[in-house]
């Protein structure tokens, strides 16, 4: 494990060192970092596989949610190859993937909530987590865009800005991602209160309360910009706001389960 760890880490690495070193440099490399990471990221997913493995899929806790969020997102990542499509998120993800590895293999297989013999909970998990990863995607493009408007608005132009993507091509990805992200938690939450007993029984109540305020301030983004055609800054923020809701309900309660009272 140790091993693969290593590949791994050298791998994520490695590509966001080139992704940062294009930002400044007229060097192909961007084929080559696109490879390293989609090598990473198979890496990545079986070395969350081998973990999870070794418990036989019996447990669940915030160091393999994490890491599985951050498998998603380096994923998803790599669908949007074109040039100026998001540079300058890549190396985050890969960075935050990397560290979400070494945490995942520092903490026990056995720890956390039980999900042994139960297809429902795993099927609502699962949901849950694709939810979370393409939503926290649309988060990085939000904070993207408040930098794009912040140098269009100041009119100040330095070394990234001939690497950045249109102000309307980030848009565009942003609100996509909103809608597809934001229909998938609506699903998440239905299959929660068709497949747990009870939705809002202790020490769920505050994961589903905090989940369901962060949809509805999702469904108002996509409501405002799909129906009102309402577009800019407040939008943005707001996006932004229901992120850290979301955050809050998914990882907040977990590490509070997991670390704090486990």
């Amino acid at each position: 494990m140790l091993v693969l760890l290593s590949l791994t880490l050298l791998l994520y690495l490695t590509s966001a060192i080139l992704l940062w070193r294009q930002l400044s440099s007229t060097g192909a490399t961007h084929a080559t970092s696109w490879w390293m990471a989609l090598a990473a990221v198979a890496l990545h997913g079986f070395l969350l596989w081998q973990h999870l493995a070794a418990d036989a899929f019996d447990h669940l806790n915030v160091a393999s949610s994490l890491s599985s969020v951050a498998f998603l997102l380096a994923l998803f990542s790599l669908v949007r190859v074109k040039r100026n499509s998001g540079l300058i998120l890549r190396p985050v993800i890969y960075v935050f993937a990397a560290v979400s590895c070494v945490i995942l293999i520092a903490s026990p297989a056995d720890w956390g909530a039980s999900i042994a013999n139960s297809h429902g909970l795993v099927i609502h998990i699962v949901l849950s987590l694709v939810a979370y990863a393409i939503l926290m995607l649309a988060t990085l493009y939000a904070v993207q865009l408040l930098y794009l408007s912040f140098l269009l608005k100041n009119h100040r132009v330095n070394a990234l800005t001939s690497y950045l993507p249109p102000l309307m091509v980030v848009e565009r990805y942003f609100f996509r991602l909103i809608s597809a992200g934001t229909l998938l938690l609506f699903i998440a939450l239905g299959s929660g209160f068709v497949f747990l007993e009870n939705m809002f029984a202790q020490g769920q109540a505050h994961k589903t309360i905090l989940s369901t305020l962060a949809a509805a301030l999702y469904l108002a983004v996509v409501l405002a910009h799909g129906i009102w055609q309402v577009r800019g800054r407040g939008l943005v923020i707001l996006s932004v706001v229901a992120s850290v809701v979301l955050s809050l309900g998914y990882f907040g309660s977990r590490f509070v389960r997991d670390v704090l009272l486990g």
